[in-house]
This record gives structure tokens, sequence and C-alpha cells, in this order.
């Protein structure tokens, strides 16, 4: 049609329905609508021919019609982009404007969306859906509730109505009860958010199977042991105390003094001593912590460590008139200790492997004694010493064995907890030179054994921080939830790469504060508030648990003191009022096999500065996400006790980038 007949068309309506309006109240009837019915946003028609507020009164001489005001606004937050488009941070939007009554009667308003076109112009009417009983609205509009005349109507539009990230365009149009405005406002566009979380998963997957939690556990580095000098210790003659040796006492027979040192050594030649043994017997060194291989320093993870390497050097320091003369007699060996614990058992073992690197012949021979000390000794015994190959090696046939030593160690569990050391001696002495001796202790390697994780007790370097997987397979979208939480909060939980430890809070009669988890989790999940206030479209899975109903679920968790409900008086590190204050999403199946992770559209858009994160989701995927799996697979097994920090990795999402404005990605990887 062209733009000159449109204009006529348009003319002749209005003429129309004046004519007839003025006719039909005048003897008091109701005026008559011209509707051209083409179904375009162009329609001239009365808004009282598709009377969605109700009928106009069939007496109503002399009443004055209500009309519309120009304040159309869109929101929230009701503010304009730079070219006049309302920006809505949300999909369930509120429109208003204003509404007058010459006769000062209460008025509504009727608001009617429609989309837009490349040029902006308004294009199809988006049919409404009335937001009180979820039916389709009246001619596919909404009306609001009657305000007072030069008031401000609104309504809301229902979520799911429109779609995010779209222009739309909207007006408006009066009644009184009596009377309907002759014509529609002008336009007003308004434009909503995008989404900010579109993360694209699997189908859970019942019978996927359990995390093996131990192959995720990396030898953690500690420092090298701390090595004190023990008596017998006489000032040294040839040697410097501050470069680590500890003399003892002249042989004023042979004239020379003993010395020894224990020094860390990562170097190929230690290394390859402790792995390939003497260079008679190439054979490979047993381990009782089998990681310890070729690994340079000293490691633990949670039941085992790896302390040293070493070289442990003794010296024969030739004196003559009470001066050195120069001529030194050297030997040494590569020492490697390792210790394994038991989760189940009070007692533990440890090994330690002396490898011979140097025996000077004018020794003669040098016998080392060794002493194992689990500290203190009034909560720790200590069994016998069993060694594979003897402690002396001579002169002559200096690297004809190597020598493996190992011992148990038993807690004694009077107590429900305590914390032991261990410390290892070595004293060597040769027939030409009396004793000296060095010890060590790796502080970084200390023991703690319970009996509160389990009633049987158990030991583990506490020290060490475990990492948790949770299960991919079997519950996609509460693992991408926890991930886009730790990956785009600034608190980062449970980020090994942040250092942002989660820290495990038990059952309240195992905590400091007697505080009930479940109790964090009333803070950001209450009691029904999935059904009640979560996202209508989250997914739940009844063909894999009957009667699976809608959950919220919380990161970081609620057994933990980095939870948002944990309050900040009991040491909780991110405490809010309220799940509120957390980032919202949900989960939810778009097709058969395909699941997505969304932010909620009938919020803000997440700023990011959040401390927590609250999602819609199925109960049987929340509940099985961590449940037993946690509590059996990690929290137990790796003997967790109030306040111990751990890790949550998400290997699956490695190549996800959560930096975007918008986080997209799919997982697995395509």
């Amino acid at each position: 049609m062209s733009g000159s007949l449109l204009g006529r068309r348009r003319i002749l309506s209005k003429l129309a329905l004046g004519a007839c309006s003025i006719l039909l109240l005048g003897s008091g009837g109701v005026a008559a609508a011209a509707d051209s019915g083409d179904g375009t946003p162009d329609w001239d028609y009365a808004p009282s021919s598709r009377p969605a507020a109700g009928p106009e009164a069939l007496a109503k001489a002399n009443d004055n019609r209500p009309v519309s005001g120009k304040n159309l606004r869109a929101g929230p937050p009701f503010t304009k982009d730079s070219a006049g488009v309302w920006q809505a941070n949300r999909t369930n939007v509120t429109l208003r404007n204003t509404v007058t009554d010459a006769d000062g009667d209460a008025a509504n308003l009727t608001f009617q969306v429609y989309t837009t076109d490349a040029a902006g112009n308004p294009k199809d009417q988006v049919k409404l859906t009335d937001p009180d009983t979820g039916q389709p609205a009246a001619y596919g509009v909404i009306v609001s509730d009657f305000v007072t005349s030069g008031g401000t109507a609104q309504v809301t539009i229902r979520y799911g109505d429109l779609k995010p990230n779209t222009t739309y365009a909207f007006r408006t149009s009066a009644y009184d009860g009596s009377l309907y405005e002759t014509n529609w406002s002008s336009w007003a566009k308004f434009h909503t958010r995008g989404r900010a979380v579109s993360i694209t998963l699997p189908e859970p997957k019942k019978d996927a199977p359990a995390v093996n939690q131990d192959g995720y556990q990396e030898p953690q580095k500690i420092a090298q042991p701390s090595i004190e000098a023990v008596p017998p210790t006489d000032p040294p003659i040839g040697r410097s105390a501050s470069d680590g040796w500890n003399c003892g006492e002249l042989n004023e027979t042979t004239g020379i003094q003993p010395c020894s040192r224990l020094v860390p050594d990562s170097s190929k030649k230690i290394r390859d001593a402790l792995t390939k043994g003497t260079n008679g017997v190439r054979a490979p060194l047993p381990h009782l912590v089998d990681w310890c291989a070729n690994l340079a320093g000293s490691h633990i993870k949670r039941y085992e460590a790896c302390v040293g390497s070493f070289n442990y050097e003794y010296e024969g320091i030739v004196i003559k008139d009470g001066r050195p003369t120069g001529e030194v007699l050297n030997a040494s060996w590569a020492v490697g200790q390792e210790v394994k614990l038991a989760g189940t058992s009070a007692t533990f073992t440890q090994q330690l492997v002396l490898v011979p690197v140097a025996i000077d012949p004018k020794f003669g021979s040098v016998t080392l004694n060794v002493e194992f000390d689990c500290l203190l000794a009034d909560r720790c015994s200590n069994g016998p010493q069993s060694w594979n190959g003897a402690l002396v090696w001579t002169g002559a046939d200096p690297f004809s064995h190597s020598a493996v030593g190992k011992i148990d160690h038993t807690w004694n569990a009077a107590n429900n907890a305590d914390t032991l050391n261990l410390s290892t001696k070595i004293t060597a002495y040769s027939p030409v030179a009396t004793a000296a001796a060095m010890r060590w202790q790796a502080d970084g390697a200390q023991i703690r054994c319970d009996k509160i994780s389990s009633t049987t007790p158990g030991c583990t370097f506490y020290k060490y921080i475990p990492t948790w997987v949770m299960n991919f397979a079997k519950t996609p979208p509460a693992v991408a939830h926890a991930w886009l939480m730790q990956a785009k909060l600034p608190n980062h939980p449970g980020s090994e790469a942040a250092k942002k430890p989660l820290f495990y809070l038990p059952a309240a009669s195992k905590n400091a504060h007697n505080r009930d988890p479940d109790d964090n989790r009333k803070v950001i999940c209450p009691d029904g508030w999935a059904a009640t206030y979560g996202n209508p479209e989250a997914t739940t899975v009844p063909e894999i648990s009957a009667g699976d109903k809608a959950s919220c679920d919380e990161f970081a968790y609620a057994s933990t003191y980095n939870s948002g409900g944990m309050p900040a008086s009991m040491g909780g590190m991110n405490e809010v009022d309220t799940g509120n204050d957390c980032v919202q999403t949900y989960a939810t199946r778009v097709k058969q096999g395909e699941w997505h992770l969304y932010d909620d559209l009938r919020a803000a858009a997440p700023t990011w500065k959040e401390v927590c994160g609250r999602s819609a989701m199925s109960g049987w995927i929340n509940s099985t996400s961590m449940g037993g799996a946690f509590s059996s697979g990690f929290s137990t097994k790796y003997r967790m006790l109030d306040k111990d920090p751990y890790w949550v990795d998400f290997p699956q999402f490695a190549h996800c980038d959560a930096s975007k404005v918008t986080v997209a990605c799919t997982v697995p990887k395509p």
C-alpha cells in the first residue's frame, strides 16, 4: 500500500469513528469501533472495539474520555540509551505510563507490545499472558490496575513472553471504567537484556561410575626438612659450622676429626643413585611410595610423603699440630625417605634408603647408625627396625650394596586427635675417626592422627590440601554451576590457581561453633524456595528419580566456611543476608540430549561482584552431585576435620573462557 493511500485510509477511518462516536454517545449508546482488521500495528481502531479492560457504559452523555500520558517507560532500571530506547535488565519487563481523566475519575491502561523490524518499527503483536492466571490474555494485551487521575499505571509482563536481547515497542490506551480513549498512545521502544550465561551440557547419566578422587591428588611440594647438629659436637677445626658441618671429637691417635652434614641435593647423580642403587647392583630400589621415583625435593600427599633427596657427607679432617693438613677423607650417601600413612589404622610405616656415593679407602670402613623417632614419645611408639643391607661399608668395596630400612610407628589413640613429628638421626663413625651425627625433621610432613572424622583411628599429612572433583558425567548442571561461580566470582571459591581454598565445615558435633551446615543452606536456599521462587523452566528428571522436584543448589557449598550462609561471627568468609544476594541461574533441558545452564532472566544480569551462587535445578541432580559422593568419597576418605582446606577442580571445563561478557561454552568440548 502506498504511503498516500495508507494516509487517506487512516483519515477516513478516524472520521468515520468520530461520527459514529458522536451519534451513539448522544443517544446513550456504546462507541463503535473502526477496525481495519488487516493485522498490522497500524490499525486505526478504537480500543473499545477490543474491550480488554471492560465494556463501555450504555449511558454516559457528556462524559470525558480518559487520556494516556506521554510518559511511557520500561524497565527496570527505567533508563534509556543514547537512541532513546529503554533498557530493561530482565525479560519480565515492567511497562509504565501516566493516565488522566478530566472528570477526575480513576482510570487504567491497556498495554500492547509489538516486535520491531530491522528499522525499529512495530512489526507483529506479541500475544501476552495474563500475569495472574498464566493463561493467554484477552486480545493479547495486559490491563493495569486503576490509578487516580494523573497517576502512573503499570504492568509487568509475565516471564517467558519476551525474548532476551530483543527490541520491542509498546503503547497504551486508557479506560475509566465507563469510556475508552479513542486512540492509542504514541509508541515507545525498549530492549531486553541478553543472557550472561549459556553453558551447553549433555544429559545426566544415572549410572556413571564414581570419580576416582585419588587420580586427581597431585604431590604437593613442601619445604626441605630442618637440619640440626646433635651430640657429639666439638668445634670444627677444618670445617665451618655455618656450612652445616657438625664435628665430633678429634682422634688423638690418628689425628682425624670427624665431621658430618646433610645437604638437600636434587642433582642427577643423587637421583640416579636413589633410583638405580649402587654401581654394582643396578636393579631399581624398592619404593614404599611409588611416585617418589625421580621426584626432586620433598613432597606430600594426604597419606604419603617423599622427604629428600639428600647427600649425607661424613669427612675425616687430618689434623697435625692443631691445624688441618689439607688432607680430607670423604664418604657420602644418597639418602631418600618415604612415609606411608593409613587412613584406617593408627600404625604407619617409613622407609629410609642409603646408597653409597663415595667411601675413602683410608677410612677402612664406615658404619652408620640410624635412629627413627616419632615425637612425642607418650603419643607414639616405635617398632623394631628392619634393614635390607648392612649399615657397614668398606673402603675396599665401597659400592657393594645399598641399605633399605623400614620401621613402623603406632599412635596410641588416647586422644581424639594428636599431631606427630618424625625425626631421623644418622650417626657415622669409622675405625680411624670417632662419631659425628646429624638430625632432620620435615615440618611440612607433620602428621595428624584422629578419631573424629571416623571412629576408626587413622592418620594423614593434614597440611596436604586435597582436590575434590565432582562427577560431571552424572550431574553436569551442578558441576557447571560450581565451575561458573568459581571462575567468575571475585572470591573464586575453591580455586587452586587463585589460592582460594574452600574450608570444610563438618557436622555440628564436629565443628568449633556447633554450626549445622544445613543452617547455612537455609540462608541461601530456604525450604521450598525452588518450587515457589525458582525459575519455572528448571528441568527435573522423573525418568531417573520418580517424583523428582525442583531444588536449590548453592556454591560455595553449605558445608564450608565459604558459604554465603555462614555467619562472619563464626568465621564465615562471605556472609550475605539472603540467597537473593547471590548470582541466580537455572538448569534446563532445551531438547533431549541437550541441557543448558542459564542465568535467570527474571532478574538483573550478574554483576560478578557477588560472593555466592544459587541455582534452580533437578533435586536428584543437586543431591547426587554431593551427598554421599562427597562424604564417603572425599571428606571421610581423606579424614577431613573442621576448617581443613580443599580445592575444587573441573577438568572438563578447562577449555571454557569465563572472561567474556556472556559466558558461553559447550561441555565436553565438541
